[in-house]
């Protein structure tokens, strides 16, 4: 897990790593203009949606971990290499490229979850790509050689762990993975309505992105302060994130209800986006810190997806579906921020607003259906009574959360 962390981690902080560079001098020193760096972040989610199909074979034809160590020593390298970009093309190819190497890495981290648990010239701007570069690399090949494919692989678990562990995620009904691509289960990932619902608040929620990642330095700046003061006061926001995330996991734990404690941290999210989009400068800056609430509602998608997703393929497959989602999010998203709206940028924070709405609105329907799902096949095996039988080793069938009656969805 601290491995997955560190990688994630590191997959988050390359795409943010080009809005610290956009105050440094990269936007003067590779000469661009308009609506040219708008590109540049966008292009990254290009490269990203362009690799998600082939994505969804390569993580079952090769072995995992192996796999997603070669991605990510090719990203660190990728990474690195922005440095040397001189022009806007050339930013725009490494861009493309970092994008395809970073498609694996979601998809991955759903399969690796539910195997494991219940549940330019400026040289500051050059510093930034070659330290986070070379660090990605770095662990992209410590990947290789310490993370198993999945546990019958894991060289630190005695066989009698291994049997022990598989008798443990029993009761998650979803075994611990099949490499054979099943058209069955990619056709009900297509039609199941949670499939779309998922997608959606992935989707929704990555429009206003960029005020976290490639235009969070942009924003703040234009709010008044400096550029070197901006480098700052984005820091409050990861500091509210992190409160926000731990607060909200340690209510959802208490209460065993994720998707209400989802519902609550996304709220004061709502009222940030609002104060963003009316007022100015502190109160502004305070909105700003507020809309970290909304990850949370992505680590909830992710481990909803994780125990509430089954069957080998249709997990995959909607985990791709999230992550086309997420990438066309991220693609529209710098594109809110139009030049002709300096410094304000108001229609990108009234978007935001609406956005935030929509998907806390969301969330609740989520929940409903879950609920109703629930419900019928509690109905459906009480009135079934003695005559209810469930086959032997039934959780290691590979069946989808549709078809399997004993699963239960998470709430």
């Amino acid at each position: 897990m601290p491995l997955i962390c560190i990688v994630y981690f590191l997959q988050y902080i390359d795409k943010t790593s080009i809005s610290y560079a956009s105050v440094t001098g990269i936007i003067q020193d590779t000469n661009l203009h308009g609506n040219q760096f708008n590109w540049v972040a966008s292009i990254f989610f290009f490269g990203q949606l362009a690799f998600e199909f082939p994505t969804i074979r390569l993580i079952q034809l090769f072995p995992l971990a192996k796999y997603v160590a070669v991605n990510v020593t090719i990203w660190g390298a990728i990474l690195a290499s922005l440095a040397a970009c001189k022009s806007y093309s050339s930013l725009l190819a490494c861009r493309f490229l970092l994008g395809a190497a970073e498609a694996a890495i979601v998809p991955a981290w759903v399969v690796f979850t539910s195997q494991w648990y219940h549940e330019t010239n400026n040289p500051f701007a050059s510093i930034i790509f070659l330290f986070l570069g070379l660090l990605t690399a770095l662990i992209g090949i410590s990947f290789w050689f310490i993370m198993p494919d999945s546990p019958e692989f894991a060289g630190f678990l005695t066989a009698e762990e291994k049997t022990l562990h598989i008798e443990r995620i029993r009761g998650k009904e979803q075994g611990i993975g099949n490499r054979t691509f099943k058209w069955d289960q990619f056709r009900e990932a297509l039609t199941d309505p949670m499939t779309w619902l998922y997608a959606f608040w992935i989707f929704a929620a990555n429009i206003p992105n960029s005020i976290a990642t490639s235009f969070g330095n942009i924003l703040v700046k234009g709010m008044g302060y400096t550029s070197k003061e901006s480098l700052l006061l984005v820091t409050p926001l990861g500091a509210y994130e992190i409160v926000a995330l731990v607060g909200g996991t340690w209510i959802a734990m208490k209460t065993e209800q994720r998707l209400y404690a989802c519902i609550a941290v996304h709220i004061p999210a709502i009222i940030g986006a609002i104060l963003m989009a009316t007022t100015n400068k502190v109160p502004a800056l305070v909105g700003y810190y507020l809309s970290g609430g909304i990850p949370i509602g992505w680590t909830t998608i992710l481990g909803l997806r994780a125990s509430n997703v089954a069957g080998s393929t249709k997990k995959v497959t909607v985990s791709v579906i999230g992550t086309i989602a997420y990438t066309i999010g991220n693609i529209i998203s710098p594109q809110t921020f139009q030049a002709r709206d300096v410094p304000r940028y108001l229609p990108a924070k009234i978007s935001i607003v609406i956005l935030y709405f929509l998907i806390t609105c969301d969330l609740v329907l989520m929940r409903l259906l879950f609920v109703r799902r629930n419900r019928l096949r509690v109905d459906e095996k009480n009135a079934r009574g003695a005559a209810w039988k469930v086959e032997e080793n039934h959780e290691f069938l590979d069946l989808t959360d549709l078809e399997n009656r004993e699963s239960r969805y998470a709430l």
